[in-house]
């Protein structure tokens, strides 16, 4: 983020004369050129207050997995929550403690699978969609990931990533049909 101003002028054929208020500070960041009408030490401190607040959120739902350590509902959510702040290892954590809500559901499942596969851990996250998969071959959002994975690997596995990507394009997943071609491009490749 880097701190910048600006101040509206009077012009004259485009030319410049005289500043018609005071200088208006904003933080733009330097990757994507967004603009934030606050200073830096308010942002900072916004982000820092949502972190806390998410921090608190996530051991409430921990403290509730304790109480009901089959609810897949609760692990989803907190997954998800820890994957929202980059905690993967977390994430991994908590479905490790509560083995009995994660196979209780192709969905947290999935989303085990995605926070592997954030971690290029392509291996650990296939294992988990094809968990999914397995349990319900008609998750499209475990067929879409999956078909992910294979692409990212090295080498890439271009005939399962397409097989994935065409049943997730037939359970009707957002974006499917766009993995599937490229996926084909590259194949063709």
């Amino acid at each position: 983020m880097v701190p910048k101003s600006y101040r509206q002028w009077f012009t004259f054929f485009f030319i410049p004369i005289f500043p018609m208020g005071a200088a208006k500070k904003f933080i733009q960041c330097s990757l994507c050129g967004a603009q934030f009408q606050t200073t830096p030490q308010k942002l900072r401190s916004q982000l820092d207050s949502s972190e806390a607040q998410q921090t608190q959120q996530a051991i409430g739902l921990y403290n509730s997995l304790r109480a009901s350590p089959g609810n897949s509902v609760t692990l989803n959510q907190l997954m998800m929550l820890y994957a929202s702040l980059k905690e993967y290892d977390q994430a991994i954590s908590a479905a490790a403690d509560f083995p009995q809500a994660l196979n209780a559901s192709e969905q947290c499942m999935t989303t085990l699978g995605r926070v592997y596969l954030a971690q290029n851990r392509f291996t650990e996250a296939l294992q988990w969609f094809d968990a999914a998969v397995e349990r319900n071959p008609q998750l499209g959002e475990a067929q879409y990931y999956k078909a992910v994975a294979h692409m990212l690997a090295t080498p890439p596995d271009l005939p399962n990533a397409i097989a994935a990507a065409r049943a997730a394009r037939t359970a009707g997943y957002p974006d499917a049909e766009v993995l599937l071609r490229q996926a084909e491009e590259k194949a063709r490749a």
